[in-house]
């Protein structure tokens, strides 16, 4: 073990005075809690991102490659079974899109907007393997959207659909209710019902396909699998989860980046209490620093005795938080504290938020909780190492 970091232990563990034990444990503990309260901050943050990205990446599929003109069924059927044998392409499906307005049984002058999403075959957090051949049309509605107008399986509900061109008659539509689905998402779970395809296409001819929903193995790669597609199908407009989104996930990494500032800042004013424990530790220590410039030792090796006290005192608090932070998470998101009422779940869009604390934040915590406490400790360091051994002697 090198002379420095030894001296470094004995000075911290060799504590004679009051003064000290309580300035080193306050030190300590400032550091810790600071860092607690950043790791579990980001944690929050990254869990919130993630549940904003399951529940889109489930309700919108991974990529949509969106027609330009009308296409027909017949075509987008061509189209989605030569998509969905492509390498990384888990599943691939024709798609619309309608918006309407839901009859509400409570408020029946006031029907509820919906967004009515029609496809082949239900997508699989519905727990439907096919659509029922039931009369009239099957629809699934998202689960807070059938409490709020108190539609059970088995219920017939009405749909009302803008008018065509030139006329003022609302086409509607008689939905028999076979299930709900919930995906933690307010917009999908208030606002989305769906329906199948080729039923809607009997009732309404001129509804063709709005484009191809396309699942992937990995969300992540929708880069590699996009080029090909777009290469291969120049018709289409394709866009992924990601993009469609963009401007949601920026606002999430800039406020997790000023989080991060604003709490690191937070950790910097602990670490100044780790300068104050250094302080007090060169007046407690003020006769061994003598002896052992006295004995040989340079002003270097002094102040590196102190600051390496300085970091010793300042990573246990950094280490304790951040073990203190990952296990709170870990705690919070197993009983989903953060929990949000529906007006609230509104805005926030999800219902509930999860801890997950990454391995770059913990070593981006890491790495800046060091240097704080690094830079607080270089300065009682270098003033104790500037004092004259004879006057330390003679003083002590």
């Amino acid at each position: 073990m090198p002379l420095a970091l030894d001296l470094a232990i004995r000075f911290l563990r060799r504590r004679t005075g009051r003064l000290l034990r309580g300035t080193a444990l306050a030190a300590f503990a400032a550091v810790a809690l600071a860092v607690t309260a950043l790791v579990i901050t980001l944690a929050l943050m990254r869990g919130y991102t993630d549940a904003i990205a399951a529940a889109l990446q489930q309700g919108n599929a991974h990529m949509v490659g969106f027609a330009g003109y009308r296409m027909s069924i017949g075509e987008a059927n061509g189209i989605a079974a030569e998509i969905g044998g492509l390498e990384g392409v888990l599943r691939a499906t024709p798609v619309t899109y309608l918006s309407g307005l839901i009859d509400d049984p409570a408020e029946p002058a006031s029907p509820l907007p919906i967004t009515i999403k029609a496809v082949h075959a239900p997508p699989r957090y519905t727990d439907l393997a096919s659509w029922p051949e039931t009369r009239p049309m099957p629809v699934i509605l998202g689960i807070r959207l059938a409490e709020q107008i108190d539609a059970r399986p088995g219920a017939i509900t009405t749909v009302r659909l803008p008018p065509d061109s030139g006329t003022w008659i609302v086409p509607s539509l008689q939905l028999r209710v076979v299930g709900t689905f919930s995906l933690q998402f307010a917009e999908f779970d208030n606002e989305w019902i769906l329906v199948p395809l080729d039923r809607v296409q009997e009732v309404m001819p001129d509804v063709g396909a709005a484009g191809i929903e396309i699942e992937l193995d990995d969300p992540m790669a929708v880069d590699e699998v996009r080029q090909p597609l777009e290469t291969r199908f120049p018709k289409l407009l394709f866009t992924d989860w990601r993009e469609m989104n963009g401007s949601l996930f920026a606002a999430l990494r800039w406020q997790t980046i000023s989080l991060f500032v604003v709490l690191s800042l937070v950790v910097a004013v602990a670490s100044f209490q780790v300068s104050s424990a250094l302080v007090v530790l060169a007046i407690d220590k003020r006769r061994a620093a003598g002896t052992l410039q006295a004995l040989g030792g340079t002003p270097a090796l002094v102040r590196q005795v102190l600051l390496l006290s300085g970091l010793l005192l300042g990573c246990l608090g950094l280490a304790l938080g951040i073990t203190i932070g990952c296990v709170s998470s870990w705690l919070l998101s197993a009983f989903k504290v953060v929990r949000f009422p529906e007006g609230l779940a509104q805005v926030y869009m999800v219902d509930n938020i999860p801890f997950h604390p990454g391995l770059v934040d913990i070593l981006a915590v890491a790495v800046v909780g060091l240097a704080l406490v690094g830079a607080a400790s270089f300065w009682p360091a270098w003033r104790a190492s500037r004092e004259d051994p004879v006057s330390a002697l003679r003083a002590a």
